[in-house]
């Protein structure tokens, strides 16, 4: 057993890239936490690995599409998209997520965001959508949650810069010098995960845009 750490800032095309990476080295995947990954021996490029994101749909969608590649003889592994969340029992509410999802649970698809899907190299691409057009609205839905994200962060950021007293104020009011200092740290980590949730949006909506093209040029 062969065991790695890895963190991902593009979650599914950098994660998808690098695991068939680790198969044309003659690594096979067995397990995957939230930053470990498992590996066992096998032939080199014996296994293809795609990554699909899940996060937008129900519990019952997920054991939905779960049976289905059991049924078609697909490995799957669970993962989770946000390395921030640590959910035990919690109820996440998910404005973008379909009908019947927008509510998750730690036993529901809380930390269950992503598949890592394997099958066994027969010489053809993996492709886990059937067209285009599936493919341009998989990127859609991956780009709900940053679009949120992006709008979370503008109201935080605009309560920040106007309101009277930040959140931090009001928490360490009897202690000005320490609630000033905390309310940087926190405005420059927000300033960070804003801009990383804006490269993401961009990297997404020109995907989406070079899809379109080429089923305007198909056409």
């Amino acid at each position: 057993m062969i065991k790695k750490f890895r963190i991902f800032l593009n979650p599914i095309e950098g994660q998808e890239k690098w695991l068939n990476e680790k198969s044309a080295e003659g690594l096979r995947l067995s397990k995957v936490g939230r930053f470990f990954y498992e590996f066992e021996q096998c032939k080199n490029n014996q296994y293809q690995y795609a990554v699909d994101y899940i996060g937008n749909n129900s519990n019952t969608q997920r054991k939905e599409y779960e049976s289905f590649l059991d049924d078609v003889g697909i490995n799957y592994f669970e993962k989770p998209l946000n390395i921030g969340q640590f959910s035990f029992g919690k109820v996440r509410y998910r404005p973008y997520a379909n009908k019947g999802g927008k509510l998750a649970t730690s036993w529901g698809m809380i930390n269950r965001e992503l598949l890592i899907l394997e099958k066994e190299c027969n010489g053809k691409p993996f492709n886990i959508y059937s067209n285009v057009e599936d493919k341009i609205q998989a990127l859609k839905e991956r780009r709900k949650p940053h679009i949120y994200l992006f709008i979370l962060f503008l109201l935080m950021g605009g309560y920040f810069t106007f309101a009277e007293r930040s959140m931090l104020d009001v928490a360490y009011m009897n202690s000005q010098t320490n609630s000033f200092s905390n309310s940087d740290v926190l405005s420059l980590l927000l300033g960070v995960m804003g801009i990383i949730t804006i490269v993401r949006m961009v990297q997404l909506s020109l995907s989406i845009k070079t899809l379109k093209e080429m089923v305007d040029i198909q056409e």
